[in-house]
C-alpha cells in the first residue's frame, strides 16, 4: 500500500510553488496581454508588444529577488514572434489555418532538442514545476512527452485546416482546440512521472 506525501515533502512542494508564483503570474499576464492586443490591434502588434514586455522583464530582473523569467513567458514570446512572421508573410486563409501546424513543428522540435541535448533543462524543468500536483516529473521525460503531445495535436489540427471553413476553424481554434489539448498534455505528463521507489516498510504496510 502506498502512503501519502510526508509533511516535509508537502512543505518542500509548497515552498517551490511559492517561489514559482511570480513566474506563473508573468505567464498569465502575458497571455492576457497578448489576447487583448491581438484582438484590438492584430497578431503582429501583439507579438511585438510581447517581445517588448520580455525585454522589460530582462531589464527589471537584476533589481528584484523574484524569478520573473522562470516560466514559459520567454518561450511563448519567441513562438508568438514566429507566428506573427507567418501571419505577416502569408495572407492566404489556408496558410493562416496551417500556422498551427508550423508552430507545432517548431515547438515539438524544440521540445525534442530540450530532451535530447538539454536533458529537459528548459521546457522539461518548467513542466515538472508547473505540473508538480500530478506527481514528480522527470524533466527529460517531460520534454519528450511534450514533444509527443505536440505532434499528436498537430496530427489532429492539420487535417481540420483543410476540412473546416475559415469561420469554422476560427471557432475551433478559439474554443475547442484547448479542450482537446489539455487532456492530451495531462496524459503525456502522467507518463513522464518518476517511478516511485517503495521502501521495505511500505511493502509491509
Amino acid at each position: 500500500m502506498m502512503t501519502s506525501e510526508t509533511p516535509s515533502e508537502q512543505k518542500a512542494m509548497l515552498e517551490r510553488q511559492k517561489k514559482l508564483r511570480p513566474s506563473i503570474f508573468i505567464d498569465i499576464s502575458f497571455g492576457v496581454l497578448f489576447f487583448f492586443v491581438a484582438r484590438e490591434f492584430g497578431l503582429v502588434t501583439a507579438a511585438l508588444t510581447g517581445a517588448a514586455a520580455t525585454l522589460g522583464l530582462f531589464a527589471v530582473q537584476p533589481f528584484t529577488k523574484h524569478g520573473l523569467l522562470g516560466g514559459f513567458a520567454v518561450f511563448c514570446v519567441v513562438m508568438s514572434l514566429i507566428s506573427a512572421g507567418i501571419a505577416w508573410g502569408f495572407q492566404d486563409d489556408l496558410a493562416v489555418k496551417l500556422r498551427g501546424t508550423i508552430m507545432s513543428i517548431v515547438a515539438g522540435s524544440f521540445a525534442l532538442y530540450d530532451g535530447l541535448v538539454l536533458k529537459g533543462g528548459y521546457l522539461g524543468k518548467r513542466m515538472a514545476l508547473y505540473m508538480e500536483g500530478i506527481g514528480t516529473l522527470n524533466p527529460r521525460k517531460a520534454s519528450f512527452a511534450l514533444a509527443g503531445a505536440t505532434f499528436v495535436l498537430m496530427s489532429i489540427d492539420t487535417p481540420l485546416a483543410f476540412i473546416l471553413t475559415t469561420d469554422q476553424w476560427i471557432w475551433y481554434n478559439a474554443f475547442f482546440d484547448n479542450i482537446i489539448a489539455i487532456p492530451i498534455i495531462i496524459i503525456a505528463m502522467l507518463m513522464a512521472r518518476e517511478k516511485r521507489v517503495t521502501s521495505p516498510q511500505e511493502k509491509l504496510s
